[in-house]
């Protein structure tokens, strides 16, 4: 696990997506996502050699309900009590009270394959307290920008200028994100695409100030981010 900028951690055995640890002390230690099932035992392994348990986590923060970013919530949640929170939107279809649109039919052969998957497996988990926008939740906003699904979020941490933005500004291009850019909401992914840059291009209308970005894959953009982001869509 790597320091990104204090008090954010970046879990670093991790390939499918990103996961990062706010670490604000006991009692304000949070996980925001929680990466693939597939990789639940590096999840544990990387977060015990910091000396904390699963246990020891005040919550865990999503950013949006796909199984890539919400796959071992529900394992943290039965296996040590450790509270889940996300969005209404996506809570809703999380706790299966509301319907869940199916991915697919865009994209190439893996784009295909990979949503297939999320069809096949997706996330559920009970979410201990559905989040608005506007909320304040571990010293980090909650700023709703839907469209990549219908809960997606930025959680902004005004001290630090730290930007979680899950999949809804991405730092490497799917599928593989093996290549770094900055790179908006993706088609094959996304829900609703037209809302989903409407609701990154009202997040920068509204003036929201931000220094470094901690996306939900690439690796972390620290330092002006805001600027290189606008900059990165305007050439």
């Amino acid at each position: 696990m790597r320091v990104v900028v204090p008090p954010f951690h970046r879990f670093s055995t991790l390939f499918v997506s990103n996961v990062y640890l706010l670490d604000g002390g006991q009692g304000d230690r949070w996980l925001i996502d929680t990466g693939h099932w597939t990789e639940r035992v590096q999840l544990v392994a990387e977060l015990r050699r910091t000396n904390l348990q699963p246990s020891d986590l005040t919550g865990v923060l999503l950013t949006h309900r796909h199984s890539d970013h919400a796959g071992n919530a529900g394992y943290l949640q039965r296996e040590f009590g450790v509270k889940i929170y996300a969005h209404r939107s996506d809570a809703e279809v999380l706790e299966g009270t509301a319907p869940r649109a199916q991915m697919g039919g865009k994209g190439h052969l893996l784009e295909r394959a990979l949503c297939a998957i999320e069809n096949r497996w997706p996330s559920q988990v009970k979410i201990e307290r559905a989040l608005d926008a506007g909320d304040a939740i571990a010293s980090l906003e909650v700023h709703h920008v839907p469209g990549h699904t219908e809960g997606s979020v930025f959680y902004r941490h005004a001290n630090t200028g730290c930007l979680m933005t899950g999949d809804t500004l991405l730092t490497a291009r799917p599928p593989l994100t093996i290549i770094q850019d900055i790179v908006k909401p993706y088609d094959a992914y996304s829900l609703d695409l037209k809302q989903a840059h409407a609701s990154l291009d009202a997040f920068h209308a509204a003036g929201w100030a931000y220094e470094n970005v901690l996306a939900g894959h690439g690796k972390p953009l620290v330092g002006n981010a805001r600027d290189r982001v606008l900059k990165a869509w305007s050439e």
